[in-house]
């Protein structure tokens, strides 16, 4: 049996859907998997973010990935959602499983606030935040605030 693999991660429906059509058109067998009541009833997330996976067979997964190298200046990959740390567009969010039941418990914190839903990298593992921190308040030289 093929596993699907997801090769990349979208926040709007429309460059998803125009990527699985381009990939369809290379003779890739790609599908769009929306996760977003994934995430509400599982994760508590009830603002989906990094939701429709783009996912080939596993076989494929290396061609797939070599042609969205080719495309890569194409607006369509441009709408994806990016690794920061090494351009991957393999991304979850919230960071927290989704095969087990324990996910459930840092998910339930984090929907209470307690701690934060951070976007994960496949690739590299790496996390980061959904929103960019706000900024501090001025600091002179010594690292004190500027009244």
């Amino acid at each position: 049996m093929e596993q699907l693999i997801t090769i990349a991660t979208f926040n709007d429906r429309a460059p998803a859907e125009r990527l699985v059509a381009r990939l369809l058109e290379s003779g890739f067998h790609a599908d769009l998997q929306d996760e977003s009541e994934e995430q509400k009833w599982k994760l508590f997330n009830l603002t989906p973010r990094a939701h429709l996976r783009v996912r080939v067979h596993s076989s494929e997964e290396d061609a797939a990935l070599a042609q969205l190298g080719a495309w890569k200046d194409d607006s369509v990959l441009a709408a994806a959602v990016h690794c920061p740390e090494c351009g991957s567009s393999r991304v979850e969010f919230p960071q927290f499983s989704r095969k087990t039941l324990v996910g459930a418990l840092p998910a339930a914190m984090a929907a209470a606030g307690v701690i934060d839903q951070n976007y994960f990298c496949e690739a590299c593992n790496f996390t980061w935040p959904a929103e960019d921190p706000a900024p501090g308040p001025e600091l002179d030289r010594l690292n004190w605030p500027v009244r």
